[in-house]
């Protein structure tokens, strides 16, 4: 071979051999390693990340917290509960200048990326390094959509998180359908969430009425929508608004000149979000609830956005509103002034003057029915001069002349001033209530509550329900909560026992005086009439008419303390009850609720209401979780009322009473309105049949009903800290209150006579009224009514004879 012919070529320094592939061989397994290592890792940090992260393949499938509603009868919104208030509208109610704000302001590209610009990313961490600080993001509008629904904590993981989901999104969803859930679920401040609540909340429209100024400023809140909001901070929200102006006219959405225009137009922003819940039916949406959130739970009731059709009539419920808030008022002014709330001199009265002109801007009138913050410029021996914001008037003495000084320990009512120098002085703050034009009357935070329970007994509807005297001011909801001794509207109980036994309206009851001695406690109980008369005999009629404390401590005695507190629970007390003489006397407390069953009972002849404060429950998606729609009930569905009707034919009312004894009750609670403690019920001008009750300092009721309306009301102290007052009684304190209601209830209502169509088994006698005995000519008779076989047969003396009823009087008085 020649030289230089690759044959004969010869390597001096040959490598081991091997060595370089197994060196290059390494290299690929550690390449393939680290590869696989990596997708790896990185699967698996897919899998840690993408937990738990929704499942959304369709709008469809989109489920936001939603809003319960409960609604009165008559479809009137009275409540919201929920965590984020939201209102889901579709993309094309939006005006098109609100998408192209939020897209001009968030994401110029939306239409291009797949949901992370990384552009965008790149062009933001430039800018954020040159300013050293963070001037500008980088979230698409998907991003934002994602931190929505992966929380916004700051942290590496939630980045990625939403990250993952944007992907995921923007493969599965259009980007009309991204930018719809975008807008319905962004926050913007003030518990907003989406443009619909935002545009409602900040101006008081629908979000297809926004015009191109509102779009804007709504566009420029995702940022920071807790601080830079128009109700915060308006001026913050004005350069918000120039910045996402000028934004759409760079993308040329909008001129320059449109720009300033829409700039420049003034805004009525609402100061405060809505205060649906405390507006109407306060206690009443607040008892339904409770009932609610024990039946489904605060997380469902708050996130699933319930329509609950409450059986609140809001005319009614009003009514009790102002019924009970005046009798509180009145009671109050009986009592005595409890004094101005503030007393400030020249320079602090100058700074509140100024605050309150600003709280009563645009204030026309000043009502009878509404408390208002005053300032007393002035005062003279006749009259003070206020000034209730911008607007002045006279407080004159006739206004004021009940603001005797308030006295805790004192009994007495109805004291009077003569000066008005003595109770008020220039720069104090007191409370007010519009009386004539010009004119206010001097008013005051009563000391003592009140309660009222209204519902029909025949379809059990609830249609007006009051827990105090403000709800603002207490959530405590006496008529639920408030246990409260009955006094004597507790006697129709044990008389109704009685009745139930072998008793009739005419039989005889002892009014002589009871002393009974204590010996473990060492007290004596001497109960006695209001009166502190005696009568001798007088009847069970007359004696419940009269509210006679004795011959009710007689009926216990037949009935028997036990029997009368199983009695009692069997009609609808749920409260303990002592059994001994007192519980006759009211002298175990009770809910005004309870009260309210039992005087249903006797208005059902003997059948137990079926109450109801809620007619349906439904879910968003339609489905019924409850109805008790009644069939009467005109403001339900047709479909509802015939499944009501049938629903009630297979659920007939549970009798807990004989029908007769129930009728007896009828008949002598009305005599109570007829000729007894309760006669200025008469003036409501229909049949009416209740009960007063009294306790010794503190209560003060009147349970009643009409042929329609069952209605309690219970008024006194929650700490016992002041008796009610010495002339303070049922009749004068609850009964009026009651009246006020009740006249504004039924009105343009005809109430038929409940005692008109007695049951079978029921006969009618003239009975003598002393006596008891059938009537003889020429004496005092009623005509009562009997169980057949329960009619006297012995005939009362004539008139003019001598009776041992006439020693028995004589002996009782003295």
């Amino acid at each position: 071979m020649t030289p230089g012919d690759p044959a004969t070529v010869r390597c001096e320094n040959p490598r081991p051999p091997g060595l370089a592939r197994r060196l290059a061989g390494l290299a690929v397994v550690f390449a393939v390693a680290a590869v696989t290592a990596g997708a790896l890792a990185g699967f698996v940090a897919y899998v840690h990340f993408s937990r738990d992260l929704p499942e959304i393949d369709d709008v469809e499938a989109y489920h936001p917290p939603g809003v319960t509603r409960f609604w009165a009868r008559d479809g009137r919104l009275v409540g919201e509960m929920t965590t984020e208030r939201r209102i889901v509208v579709p993309l094309e109610n939006m005006p098109r200048h609100l998408l192209e704000a939020f897209l001009a302001a968030e994401d110029q590209r939306f239409f291009e990326h797949g949901g992370v610009d990384v552009r965008g990313v790149l062009r933001a961490a430039l800018a954020n390094w040159r300013a050293g600080r963070v001037v500008e993001g980088a979230s698409t509008i998907t991003q934002q959509l994602c931190k929505t629904m992966v929380g916004s904590e700051r942290s590496l993981t939630r980045k990625i998180r939403e990250a993952i989901l944007a992907r995921r999104l923007e493969s599965r969803l259009g980007k009309l359908d991204i930018l719809f859930l975008y807008l319905n679920q962004i926050y913007l401040g003030h518990g907003a969430y989406g443009v619909e609540a935002a545009a409602r909340l900040y101006f008081g429209k629908g979000v297809e009425a926004l015009g191109l100024a509102e779009a804007s400023m709504l566009a420029g809140l995702p940022p920071r929508p807790s601080t830079l909001n128009p109700v915060v901070d308006l001026s913050g929200s004005k350069a918000r608004q120039r910045y996402v102006l000028d934004r759409m006219v760079a993308e040329g959405f909008i001129t320059a000149q449109q720009a300033d225009q829409a700039f420049t137009e003034p805004l009525a922003i609402h100061s405060a979000t809505p205060d649906v819940f405390g507006a109407m039916a306060p206690d009443f949406v607040e008892h339904v609830r409770r009932t609610l959130q024990e039946n489904y739970g605060g997380e469902a009731l708050n996130r699933e956005g319930f329509d609950v059709w409450l059986t609140v009539d809001l005319d009614f419920q009003q009514a009790a509103h102002g019924a009970v808030q005046l009798g509180l008022w009145r009671l109050a002014e009986r009592q005595g002034y409890t004094g101005p709330l503030r007393r400030l001199d020249a320079r602090a009265a100058a700074a509140y003057q100024a605050q309150a002109e600003l709280l009563y801007a645009g204030l026309e009138r000043l009502s009878p029915e509404r408390e208002y913050l005053a300032l007393v410029e002035s005062v003279e021996r006749r009259g003070a001069r206020v000034r209730v914001g911008p607007r002045g008037a006279d407080l004159p003495l006739a206004q004021m002349a009940f603001a005797a000084p308030y006295d805790e320990v004192t009994p007495v009512n109805d004291r009077r001033i003569s000066d008005a120098t003595r109770v008020l002085q220039p720069g104090d703050v007191v409370l007010v209530r519009g009386a004539t034009p010009g004119t206010v009357r001097l008013s005051q935070e009563p000391r003592v509550q009140g309660a009222l329970v209204s519902l029909e007994p025949r379809s059990g509807a609830v249609r007006a329900m009051i827990g105090g005297f403000d709800f603002d001011q207490s959530e405590y909801n006496r008529a639920f909560q408030g246990c409260r001794q009955p006094g004597s509207v507790f006697k129709p109980l044990v008389y109704s026992r009685a009745l139930d036994m072998e008793y009739t309206l005419a039989t005889p009851l002892s009014d002589t005086p009871v002393s009974v001695f204590d010996a473990a406690n060492q007290l004596l109980w001497k109960p006695r009439n209001s009166t502190s008369e005696f009568l001798g005999d007088v009847l069970l009629f007359q004696a419940l008419s009269r509210s006679m404390n004795i011959p009710a401590i007689k009926a216990i005695d037949y009935v028997g303390p036990d029997n009368a507190v199983s009695w009692a629970r069997h009609l609808g007390i749920t409260t303990p009850l002592y059994p001994d003489r007192s519980l006759v006397l009211g002298s175990s407390c009770v809910y005004p609720w309870d009260m309210a069953q039992v005087y249903a009972v006797f208005a059902l002849r003997g059948q137990r209401a079926r109450p109801a404060f809620v007619s349906r429950v439904t879910t968003r998606r339609g489905e019924i979780l409850e109805d008790r729609t009644h069939v009467s009930d005109p403001w339900a569905p047709a479909t509802a009322r015939i499944d009501a009707l049938l629903r009630t034919w297979n659920e007939p009312r549970e009798r807990v009473m004989d029908e007769r004894t129930a009728f007896l009750m009828q008949r002598a609670l009305r005599g109570v309105v007829e000729a007894g403690t309760a006669t200025e019920a008469r003036s409501l001008g229909v049949p009416v049949a209740g009960k007063t009750g009294t306790t010794d300092a503190f209560d003060a009721w009147f349970m009643g009903f009409t042929e329609s309306l069952v209605t309690g009301v219970w008024i006194g102290s929650d700490r016992n800290t002041r008796k009610l007052g010495g002339r303070e009684s049922g009749g004068r304190t609850a009964l009026p209150v009651w009246l006020q209601y009740m006249r504004a209830a039924l009105r343009d209502t005809p109430q038929a006579d409940f005692t008109e169509s007695p049951p079978p088994g029921i006969v009618f006698a003239q009975i003598d009224a002393e006596t008891g005995k059938l009537a003889a000519a020429g004496r005092p008779s009623l005509n009562l009514p009997f169980k057949e076989g329960t009619v006297p047969v012995e005939a009362a003396p004539a008139a003019g004879t001598f009776d041992r009823r006439d020693v028995d009087v004589v002996e009782g008085r003295f």
